[in-house]
Parts: C-alpha cells; sequence; structure tokens
C-alpha cells in the first residue's frame, strides 16, 4: 500500500510561524509546502523534506494566510490545511471552517467559508489581512441595535448581506447589563438550550436562507458572524457542517473552539464589572462560553423531532 497522509494540524503565532503536524500510515518521507491559497501551493519547490519526525516548524513565512500541503514524498496522497483560527487583533473567534473529514470520505474546503464574532474593531491591518481572503459576501445575524451600536469595519467593501437571527441569546450586551443591574440571579445550560430551541423554532427560515446563498454563483468565499461569534454563528456553523457530512462529535468540538479563542478574554474584560457589583461571573459561565452539551442537546431535539439537519432545513425553514 502506498503511504497516506490521513491528518495534518497547523498551529501559528499570526507572524508568519507555524507548527505542522500530521499522521502518515504506510511509513516514508514527507514533503512540506506552502502557498497563499489552497489551489497555489508550490509542490514543485517543497520547504521541508522529513524523514522520520511527525511534525516541523516552518518559520519567517511573510504576513498573510499560509496553506500548508503534507504528501509522501515522491507518490501516494496528502492533505493541504491550515491554522483554523485567523490571527486577527480586533476580531478573535475569525475560523476557517475547513478540513473537516465528510462521511462521503471527502473533506471540506479551506478558504471557501469562515465563522466569526463581531467586525466592528478590526484594525487597518485587520481589514487588509481580511481582505486577501478574498470574501465576496458577509451574512450579519445580528439585529438592528447591535448593527447600529457595532457598524462592520468593513464597511462596503465586501457586499453585506443582513440575517436577523433572533431570542435572548442574539442580546448578549443587553442581558449583560441586566445582570449589572440585578434584573437576572444567574444564566445556566438550561437557560441557554431553551434559546436555542427558540431560536431554531422562529429563525428556521432565516438558516436555510444564509446556507442556501453559500450555493449561489458568487457565493463563495463567504463569511457568516454575529457578537459573540458563539451562539447564532455556533448554530449555522452547526447545520452547514451537518449537511456536508461532518459528524456530530467534530461539530460539537468546533463549536467548543470558541473557549478557547473568545470565552476566556470576554470574561477576563467582563470581571470587575461584575466584582465592582457584588457578582460573582461564573454564576454566568453559560451565556459566555459555548457549553458542549448546549449544542448536542439542540441537535439531538432536532434529530428526534426531523430525522435529520436537512429534514429540518426542509420541513422547518422551506430549504
Amino acid at each position: 500500500m502506498d503511504p497516506v497522509v490521513v491528518a495534518v494540524a497547523v498551529e501559528g503565532d499570526g507572524r508568519g510561524r507555524l507548527e505542522v503536524s500530521w499522521t502518515l500510515e504506510g511509513g516514508g518521507s514527507v514533503e512540506v509546502a506552502v502557498g497563499p491559497t489552497p489551489d497555489a501551493v508550490d509542490h514543485e519547490h517543497p520547504v521541508a523534506i522529513i524523514d522520520s519526525d511527525a511534525q516541523v516548524v516552518l518559520a519567517d513565512l511573510g504576513p498573510g494566510r499560509h496553506y500548508v500541503s503534507v504528501a509522501p514524498a515522491g507518490t501516494g496522497s496528502g492533505i493541504v490545511a491550515a491554522e483554523r483560527l485567523v490571527p486577527l487583533e480586533g476580531a478573535v473567534n475569525f475560523r476557517d471552517l475547513g478540513g473537516y473529514r465528510t462521511a462521503d470520505g471527502g473533506r471540506t474546503r479551506w478558504g471557501q467559508v469562515f465563522r466569526s464574532d463581531a467586525l466592528h474593531a478590526l484594525t487597518v491591518e485587520d481589514a487588509a489581512f481580511v481582505g486577501q481572503l478574498g470574501l465576496r459576501v458577509v451574512y450579519d445575524l445580528r439585529n438592528d441595535v447591535e448593527r447600529h451600536r457595532a457598524p462592520s469595519a468593513l464597511g462596503d467593501v465586501v457586499r453585506s448581506v443582513q440575517l436577523a437571527i433572533g431570542g435572548s441569546a442574539s442580546a448578549t450586551k443587553e442581558i449583560t447589563e441586566r445582570i449589572l443591574d440585578g434584573e437576572i440571579d444567574g444564566i445556566d445550560d438550561d437557560y441557554m438550550a431553551a434559546a436555542y430551541q427558540h431560536m431554531a423554532a422562529t429563525d428556521a427560515g432565516t438558516f436555510a436562507t444564509l446556507l442556501t446563498g453559500l450555493t449561489d454563483p458568487g457565493g463563495l468565499p463567504a463569511l457568516f458572524h454575529c457578537t459573540a461569534g458563539k451562539d447564532r454563528t455556533g448554530m449555522t456553523a452547526a447545520m452547514l457542517l451537518s449537511v456536508l457530512g461532518v459528524d456530530e462529535e467534530t461539530v460539537l468540538d468546533d463549536y467548543e473552539l470558541t473557549n478557547r479563542h473568545w470565552t476566556e478574554h470576554r470574561m477576563a474584560g467582563l470581571r470587575p464589572k461584575f466584582e465592582a457589583a457584588g457578582l460573582d461571573i461564573d454564576r454566568f459561565a453559560s451565556l459566555f462560553s459555548a457549553p458542549r452539551g448546549v449544542l448536542a442537546r439542540w441537535l439531538a431535539i432536532l434529530h428526534e423531532e426531523h430525522g435529520t439537519i436537512d429534514r429540518y432545513l426542509v420541513e422547518e425553514g422551506g430549504m
């Protein structure tokens, strides 16, 4: 059997340094090549040939997004991957949905669909970096109040489609103010699960419209985002990955990445305000995190009521 690379992981520091690791079946050396897009990897000039190790550090790659191919030297199939997090200063939860294995043996494509938190704090450098992604459309899932309060820093550079998804989970800042005013004693996973159920019941058509838009000519690359990039965005990403055949454990893993990239940052910023109000922010952790059980419970209910995510989108969303 020819050697085959079955998995590749890429972690970066946002400054042109990447740590690349892989799993190779069949033994032998691998060639590591780099390019600015998945389709422009320079396979003819690999940056490294590794004989025995299963990892390598690539340094001084320069600014911009880098896609890495790891393939058996001389023969066999390889995998193209990238750092999942798009490193930005003004948006901490901007992620690529590429590279996930699907039930038919394929993978979701890198550089085609991104998910993010709000874009109002993007720096000039951030906006230039995002511009290199080639986005054709941005789906803004926030309501009018949120958009007015924090308008996107991308302006009219990319076509914007406003698809507000409602429910209490969409008003994170308003809820925070109510908490600080003593109106809410605590928020747990049950509260968030109910919010997800409400959005699924009232906004099925909006979810279907967005996912249909991704299939339009000129509809990719695309980005969808809300304020935190975890609830409305997390539900959308879960449905997209599910209909593409990504297994549920991977869908839940992607959802939980928000805890790594956004939650600690957000809670650290709010903690002094909560302490000043005599409140324990940890009692509201479910509001500021992506609890795996919340999404799992919501997916289980959709499966119980509709069988598949596809049928939910058709039966409830008219897709």
